[in-house]
C-alpha cells in the first residue's frame, strides 16, 4: 500500500471515527434519568414508555404485520416466523444509533426497517437457507412508517394505560375508607379562601373519590387502535388484481401476492431481425368523407372545415378512437361499451358495466378489511373502522383522558396541600420533609408532584387536540408532533397515579384540629341556621337584623355568637333557651345532608367494584366454541408473548 493510499484511508477514517466518538459521547450525556422528573422517576409508566419500551413497540408492529399477512395468505409462514423471531431479540438493535441516524427520515421507523432487513438476512445466511426464501423481503411490505409509529403509541399506551389504572383502583379503595372513617367528622367548608358554612371531611374524602372514579371510568373507556394504512391509507398495496403479465424466464402473479411480476434481471434485446416497413407516402386529401357531412348537417352540426385526411389502412375518418379500437383486435371494447351505455337495456352512457373485473361481495370479504383485522388481532388493539393517519381522534381522547386524570389527581393533591399548611393542620402526608426538613415539618411531597404534574398535563393534552387539524391523507408535522406530549402525559399520568395512591393509603386525618379550626369563628358559621330557627317567632327580617348585629359583636369582641346574640336582644335569647342556643350554634350539628352524599358516593364506588368483579370472572370463564375455526383465523387471533392484557 503507498503512503497516497494510507492517506485516502485515513482521510476516510478519521471522520468516521470523530463522528463515531461524539455518538457515543452524546448518549452518555443524554441518557434521560429522571433527574429533574420526580414525579415518574421509577414508576411503571416510567419503564413501559421509556425509548426501548417504544422501540420493543415499532418490532412488535413489524412482526404482527407479517403474522397478518401470513394468516390471510399473502406471506409465507415460514417468512413470519424469522421475520418474529429476530424481531422479538430487541437487544440487538441500537437505540441510540437508530435515534439518531432517524434525524435524516424524520421518524425512527425508516432505520429500524434497515436494521431489521439486515438482521433478517443475517439469520438466513446463519441459517443456510437458499437465495430463493428471500424472507427480508417482507418485512415492512406495504406499511408506511406513520403505521408502525401510530401502532407503536398504541401499543405503548395499552401497556402503560393498565398499570395506572391499577393505582387509580388503589387510590378510589383508600378514599372510600377515609370517607368511610369520617363520614360524619365535621370540619370548616372554605369558599374563596375564607370559612363557610360547615361540611364533614368524609364529604370531602366523598368528593376526591368520586373524581378518581370518573377518571378511572373515562381513560378505561378509551379505545387505542391499530394503524395500517399504507401510504395514502388505501392499503392498495394488497388489493387484488386479476391482470397478469407473463414472461419468459420470469414468473406470474397477481398483486395480491407481491412477487415480482416479470423478470427484467436479464439483458434488455433491443435488436429487430429485419428493419421495419416505411409507412406508405400518402398524398393529403382536401374533400370531406363521403357520407360524413350529410350525417352532421342531419344532426344540425356545422360541417368541419376542410382539414388533412389521411385515410390509413385500418383508420376510421380522422383517425378515430373507435375504428382505432377496432383495429387493434377489440381490446378495450368493453370499456368503450360501458361509455356507449349497455344496449337494450336504457342504461346511460358512463354506467359501468360487466368486463369480466372482479365483483365487490361486501368489505369482510375485502383483502385489506381482512389484513387489518388480523393485524389488530395480532397486536391485541381495537381494529378501527378505517385507517386514521390524518383522523387523529384515538391520540386526542387519549391524551383527553390522561390530562383530565391528573387534573382529578391535582385536586385531591391541591385540598392537601391546603389542609396541610402549619395554621391548618387537619392532615398530613404518612411521611415528608426528608433528612435536610426540620424535625416539625411533615413536608407534603407526594402532594407537591401531583399537583406538578395536573399543572403540566394540559399544555401536553393542547398540542394533541392540535393534531387533530391535519392535512391531506398523511400529514407532515401533526403525527409527528404528538409523540413526546404524549408520552409525557402518560409517564406524568401514571407517575401521579401511584403518588396519589400511596397518599391516600397514608394520608393521617386529624379531627380535633378540625373542630378547634371550627371554633376559630364562635359559631358564626351556624348563623344561617339560627337566623332560621327564629324566624317563626321574630319574623325573617327581624331575624336576619339580629343576626347580623349578633355576627359584628362576635366578630369585633371574640365572643361567642349565642352570648353575642344574648347581649344583642336579651328577650330572643330567653325565647330561644340556653339548652337550645347552644345546640343551633355548634357547627358540628350543621352539616346538612354531607352523611347522606357521603353514603350515595360509596354506594356508586361499591357498585363498581361488583360489576368488576363479574367481569373479570367471566372472563376467566372458557367460553364454548360451536363453530369450527380455519387455521387463518386461529392464527390471527393468537397474541404476541408480551402483548398487554386489555384494561378492565
Amino acid at each position: 500500500m503507498t503512503s497516497a493510499d494510507r492517506t485516502d484511508r485515513t482521510d476516510r477514517t478519521e471522520p468516521r471515527d470523530r463522528i463515531d466518538a461524539e455518538r457515543r459521547e452524546s448518549a452518555e450525556h443524554t441518557c434521560d434519568a429522571g433527574l429533574l422528573s420526580p414525579g415518574r422517576a421509577g414508576s411503571a409508566a416510567e419503564a413501559a414508555t421509556g425509548d426501548a419500551a417504544f422501540l420493543r413497540a415499532m418490532l412488535d408492529a413489524e412482526a404482527a404485520l407479517v403474522q397478518a399477512q401470513a394468516a390471510v395468505g399473502l406471506a409465507p409462514e415460514a417468512a413470519a416466523d424469522a421475520i418474529t423471531a429476530v424481531a422479538a431479540t430487541a437487544g440487538r438493535f441500537d437505540v441510540r444509533d437508530v435515534a439518531l441516524r432517524a434525524g435524516s427520515t424524520g421518524n425512527p421507523v425508516t432505520p429500524l426497517v434497515a436494521d431489521l432487513t439486515a438482521a433478517v438476512d443475517e439469520e438466513e445466511a446463519r441459517a443456510g437457507a437458499g437465495t430463493d426464501a428471500d424472507t427480508a423481503q417482507y418485512v415492512h411490505r406495504g406499511a408506511t412508517s406513520q403505521d408502525i409509529v401510530d401502532t407503536a403509541m398504541m401499543l405503548v399506551a395499552a401497556r402503560t394505560v393498565p398499570r395506572i389504572l391499577a393505582d387509580l383502583d388503589r387510590t378510589a379503595d383508600a378514599l372510600a375508607a377515609l370517607a368511610t372513617a369520617h363520614r360524619s367528622t365535621p370540619a370548616a367548608g372554605r369558599t374563596l379562601t375564607q370559612h363557610a358554612a360547615p361540611t364533614t371531611f368524609g364529604l370531602k374524602a366523598a368528593g376526591w373519590l368520586s373524581s378518581v372514579r370518573a377518571a378511572r371510568t373515562r381513560l378505561a373507556a378509551v379505545r387505542l387502535p391499530a394503524q395500517l394504512g399504507g401510504e395514502a391509507g388505501t392499503l392498495a398495496a394488497f388489493a387484488p388484481d386479476d391482470i397478469v403479465v407473463e414472461g419468459a424466464p420470469g414468473r406470474t402473479s397477481t398483486a395480491a401476492s407481491c412477487e415480482p411480476v416479470y423478470d427484467l434481471t436479464g439483458p434488455l434485446d433491443t435488436t429487430l431481425d429485419s428493419p421495419p416497413e416505411p409507412l406508405p407516402d400518402y398524398p393529403p386529401a382536401t374533400g370531406p368523407v363521403p357520407g360524413e357531412r350529410d350525417a352532421e348537417a342531419a344532426l344540425g352540426v356545422d360541417p368541419a372545415p376542410d382539414e388533412p385526411i389521411y385515410d390509413l389502412p385500418g383508420a376510421a375518418p380522422n383517425n378515430s378512437a373507435e375504428a382505432a379500437t377496432e383495429s387493434l383486435g377489440g381490446i378495450g371494447s368493453g370499456a368503450r361499451e360501458a361509455d356507449r351505455g349497455a344496449p337494450g337495456t336504457g342504461t346511460p352512457a358512463g354506467t359501468p358495466t360487466d368486463t369480466g373485473a372482479a365483483t365487490h361481495d361486501g368489505p369482510e370479504t375485502d383483502t385489506g378489511v381482512r389484513l387489518l383485522a388480523a393485524y389488530a388481532g395480532r397486536l391485541r388493539l381495537a381494529e378501527p373502522t378505517l385507517p386514521w393517519h390524518t383522523l387523529r381522534t384515538p391520540v386526542a381522547d387519549l391524551g383527553s383522558a390522561l390530562a383530565f386524570t391528573a387534573g382529578a389527581l391535582g385536586k385531591v393533591a391541591a385540598d392537601v396541600l391546603v389542609l396541610s399548611r402549619t395554621e391548618i393542620g387537619e392532615v398530613a402526608e404518612a411521611r415528608g420533609g426528608g433528612p435536610a426538613a426540620p424535625p416539625h415539618r411533615r413536608n407534603p411531597v407526594r402532594a407537591t408532584r401531583i399537583a406538578a404534574a395536573a399543572r403540566q398535563a394540559p399544555a401536553l393534552a393542547s398540542v394533541l387536540l392540535g393534531s387533530l387539524v391535519a392535512e391531506d391523507e398523511r400529514p407532515a408535522g401533526p403525527w409527528h408532533a404528538e409523540w413526546q406530549p404524549l408520552r409525557e402525559l402518560l409517564r406524568l399520568t401514571g407517575g401521579a397515579a401511584r403518588d396519589a395512591a400511596e397518599l391516600a393509603h397514608g394520608l393521617r386525618v386529624f379531627p380535633d384540629r378540625m373542630r378547634d379550626n371550627l371554633a376559630l369563628t364562635h359559631g358564626v358559621l351556624a348563623a344561617e341556621r339560627l337566623a332560621t330557627a327564629l324566624a317563626p317567632a321574630v319574623g325573617r327580617a327581624r331575624a336576619r337584623e339580629l343576626l347580623g348585629a349578633a355576627e359584628r359583636l362576635a366578630a369585633g369582641a371574640g365572643i361567642p355568637l349565642a352570648q353575642a346574640l344574648t347581649e344583642t336582644d336579651p328577650a330572643v335569647a330567653e325565647l330561644i333557651g340556653d339548652e337550645r342556643m347552644r345546640a343551633l350554634t355548634d357547627p358540628a350539628g350543621y352539616t346538612g345532608s354531607a352523611p347522606a352524599f357521603v353514603d350515595r358516593a360509596l354506594a356508586e364506588h361499591e357498585a363498581d367494584g361488583d360489576a368488576a368483579a363479574e367481569e373479570a370472572d367471566a372472563d376467566t370463564e372458557p367460553e364454548a366454541d360451536t363453530e369450527a375455526k380455519t387455521d387463518a383465523e386461529t392464527d390471527a387471533e393468537q397474541p404476541p408473548a408480551d402483548a398487554p392484557e386489555p384494561p378492565r
